[in-house]
């Protein structure tokens, strides 16, 4: 089982790779082109013209792209504590090298992008990439306690009967 999950955390750290190995071009073409259904979707009943629906994009694109970021890291949390979490250590060691893990992927990824044309490294990036594997792990951690909760709750009822 823990070579499975270590292929999620391969397979997403490859589809993040592949975004940011995007020309700065066509980064803003994808990340555009998604904010615009968005806004299609969710403004539709507004009847805006073509000018305003474009400049409504342009204005919040730039929010879409820091929220793809840290909604990508966010499950990047999940998959990467998912992992660690097959080795018998304790909680706290588990959460700390999920957190070195992600941050350090997110720090390698934004070098990564520096070398890409018309894109640039950002460490504000990072600190949301980062914050996103906080909340991947952090949820992680909870619905496992959920888990554990009414696994013990059936168990009573299972052995009073």
């Amino acid at each position: 089982m823990r070579i499975i999950k270590l292929l999620f955390v391969i397979i997403w750290m490859i589809i993040v790779f592949l975004f940011s190995n995007q020309s700065g071009e066509k980064s803003t073409e994808t990340s555009m082109g998604f904010t615009g259904r968005i806004i299609t979707a969710f403004v539709s009943k507004m009847n805006l013209n073509l000018e305003d629906r474009i400049r409504l994009i342009k204005e919040i694109e730039p929010i879409a792209r820091k929220m793809a970021h840290y909604t990508l890291y966010t499950l990047g949390g999940i998959l990467i504590i998912n992992f660690v979490d097959t080795y018998d250590i304790n909680k706290k060691r588990k959460i700390k090298i999920s957190i070195i893990i992600g941050f350090l992927y997110a720090t390698t990824d934004e070098i990564h992008q520096y070398f890409i044309e018309g894109r640039s490294a950002s460490a504000f990036d990072v600190g949301i990439d980062t914050l996103g594997v906080l909340t991947g792990i952090f949820i992680f951690l909870l619905v496992n306690e959920a888990y554990r909760y009414f696994n013990k709750l059936v168990s009573k009822f299972i052995t009073k009967k």
